[in-house]
């Protein structure tokens, strides 16, 4: 039995559900074969689950949110003739608390305490979540001076819990008491790792102010660390606070300490506080920094803002961005080939345009006909008919026309070509007063960065002065509005970086 022990509760911490099942299956049959040297004739080789194997499979019943599983296996305790301890009415409350029955997680906590069973610290953590997803904020204010009274001996986890309830109710002031009775207890949380948590929570209740309040109030307390610093610029960067942002970033840069280095989240987060405050000219300086620090983009969270940076005139870092991707043996996202598509055959390079095409047949991806359409039509106002029907000219020599994405190019093209003249914009709209660099904020295409772990990353500092934001030395990376483009839009990714080490280091 312990070895279905071990087996059982190692399944259920992982979730295996049905590998459990299958381990109770096993449990209850015989061998198939006899076994002759047994010492005892009367020795039954046949198991019940007991009140371990169950618990497991409530475990188990948790990430899955298998909420009906929880009846069963009351049901299989009695028919068993085994009593439910604490352990079992906690894993119920919890896999009722991720499956949002809150009534039941209630009902099961009145379960505990009429069966004799003491309620844990962990089950008034529970009984906390449950009421403040439900948003009854004094009643789990209660749970916990109730569980005082009774004489359980709190953890820094239910504390942390009902701190986090209150901030995301704006009521950081009263938190802050929470922060309190939690610092007394042995093995909670690091001060800064709990004011981080109390800040995201103010940020996910929409308490912008209250965010601010308490990063102030933290730094009389401890101090901050990286991770706090990325929830700041996060909360500054999504709230038309760009200045602040620029401020908290450039002083961590500059004051260079070692629980404070700029890691990937903390480029990510100034990246996207630039793009939403239209900040072209840092958001350039931004991105050439966290390259020379050895960070890469995450083309899940920087490809649209990288697009709309290139449409505002920043054309060379969507290039290097691409070029490192391939030199790195990565495939570029697809906004990166159809922007650069949509460039190239406006500047009527049709050579390196069908290049592209031919790259794009053998990819794993596919786009449309509705989605070339519809992408012409964006850029509508700098393609015009005669770069589509070059460039459908130019396809009839394509490697791969039979491929899909090339057969639903050409289809497209054929389509838009003979509905319009050669020399207007492929729309019958004024598009003389719109360009991409006047784009609403609204319209970016921006994806919302979910910090991920907050332990500090290894990195370089930047060392740019803030004269330096406008004297790079990138104009010549620039791309011209001509015909004819200048030499820097056939740099590799190293070329182009090496300018940039270059112009820093001029500067300083």
């Amino acid at each position: 039995m312990a070895a279905y022990h071990s087996v059982a509760v190692t399944l259920g911490q992982a979730g295996f559900l049905k590998e459990l099942l299958k381990v109770i299956e096993r449990m209850r049959q015989k061998p198939t074969k006899l076994i002759k040297t047994l010492r005892q004739k009367n020795w039954d080789p046949v198991l019940e689950p007991d009140v371990v194997v169950y618990n497991a499979i409530l475990n188990a019943c948790v990430p899955s949110r298998q909420w009906k599983a929880v009846s069963w296996v009351f049901i299989e305790l009695r028919k068993n003739g085994l009593r439910p301890n604490g352990a079992t009415y906690g894993l119920a409350m919890e896999v009722m608390l991720e499956s949002g029955k809150y009534d039941r997680v209630y009902e099961f906590f009145r379960k505990m305490k009429s069966s004799g069973e003491a309620p844990k610290a962990i089950t008034y953590k529970v009984l906390v979540r449950a009421l403040w997803r439900e948003n009854k904020i004094e009643e789990a204010v209660e749970a916990v001076r109730d569980m005082e009274q009774k004489g359980v001996i709190g953890t820094g986890s239910v504390y942390y819990e009902l701190a986090c309830c209150l901030c995301n109710n704006g009521r950081w002031r009263e938190a802050m008491l929470e922060v309190g009775r939690m610092k007394r207890l042995e093995n909670c949380k690091p001060l800064e790792i709990t004011f981080t948590g109390l800040i995201a929570a103010s940020l996910n209740g929409g308490h912008v102010d209250d965010c601010v309040a308490i990063f102030q109030y933290m730094k009389d307390k401890c101090d901050p660390n990286i991770g706090t610093v990325n929830t700041m610029l996060r909360v500054y960067g999504r709230n038309d606070m760009f200045i602040e942002a620029k401020e908290l970033f450039e002083e961590i840069v500059r004051e260079k300490e070692s629980h404070l280095v700029p890691d990937e989240y903390t480029y990510s987060f100034m990246l996207e506080a630039s793009a939403r405050s239209l900040q072209w000219e840092y958001f350039e300086h931004v991105y050439q920094t966290m390259i020379l620090s050895g960070y890469q983009i995450d083309q899940t969270k920087h490809v649209p803002m990288l697009i709309e940076a290139s449409r505002a005139g920043k054309w060379s870092l969507l290039e290097h961005a691409f070029d490192a991707i391939l030199e790195d043996g990565e495939i570029p996202h697809p906004l990166f080939f159809t922007e650069i598509l949509c460039h190239a055959t406006g500047k009527g390079d049709y050579q390196r345009a069908i290049t592209l095409i031919n790259t794009v047949a053998l990819a794993s991806f596919q786009i449309s006909e509705e989605e070339w359409g519809g992408l012409f039509e964006e850029n509508q106002d700098w393609i015009t008919q005669e770069n589509l029907q070059k460039l459908s000219d130019y396809i009839l020599d394509c490697d791969y026309a039979s491929e899909p994405t090339v057969s639903n190019l050409s289809k497209s093209l054929k389509s838009l070509c003979g509905s319009s003249s050669s020399t207007q914009p492929l729309l019958a709209i004024d598009v003389t007063n719109q360009s991409h660099s006047e784009k609403p904020e609204e319209g970016l295409l921006l994806h919302d960065t979910a910090m991920e772990d907050e332990n500090d990353t290894k990195g370089e500092t930047w060392e740019f002065t803030e004269t330096e934001l406008e004297t790079l030395g990138l104009e010549e990376l620039e791309i011209d509005d001509d015909e004819e483009s200048s030499d820097s839009d056939t740099l590799s990714v190293y070329d182009i970086l090496k300018e940039w080490e270059e112009s820093s280091e001029k500067e300083s």
